[in-house]
Order: C-alpha cells, then structure tokens, then sequence
C-alpha cells in the first residue's frame, strides 16, 4: 500500500480502489486512516491531497448521522 500525508497532515494508505462521488460525480481514490476510516481522496487545484468532504458540495449529505442514545 502507498502512504501519503494530507493537506491537513493526516497520513492516508492507498490501495488503488477508485470510487466516483454520488452528490458531484468527481473521481476520487480510496483512502484508509490510521483509525482504519475510510476517506474519498483528491487532488485540489494545487495539486494537494485533501479529502473530498473538504471540496465536496454535497459531503453533508454522505456523514453517519449517530441516533442519539435513550436517557433511561
């Protein structure tokens, strides 16, 4: 697997899985973190690795919403 460091400096393995978004239709590449979280990768304008929530119009849409746990 490759390893590579995002803008934000978190560290992401690579193992050439490629996935398109849903909301926007970009390419990305499928990342794993150190937590084993997967992330949708992609270069910005730059030529920077960022993940893809941080560019992504619709990213809100694609988050685990968490149930909130019942008050006994």
């Amino acid at each position: 697997m490759d390893k590579i460091t995002l803008e934000g400096g978190a560290q992401v393995f690579f193992n050439d899985k490629n996935g398109k978004c849903k909301s926007c239709g970009v390419n990305f590449l499928w990342g794993i973190t150190k937590n084993n979280k997967w992330i949708p990768v992609v270069q910005d304008e730059n030529g920077k690795h960022i993940s893809h929530f941080a560019n992504c119009p619709g990213a809100g849409e694609h988050r685990k919403r968490h149930s909130p746990k019942p008050c006994l």
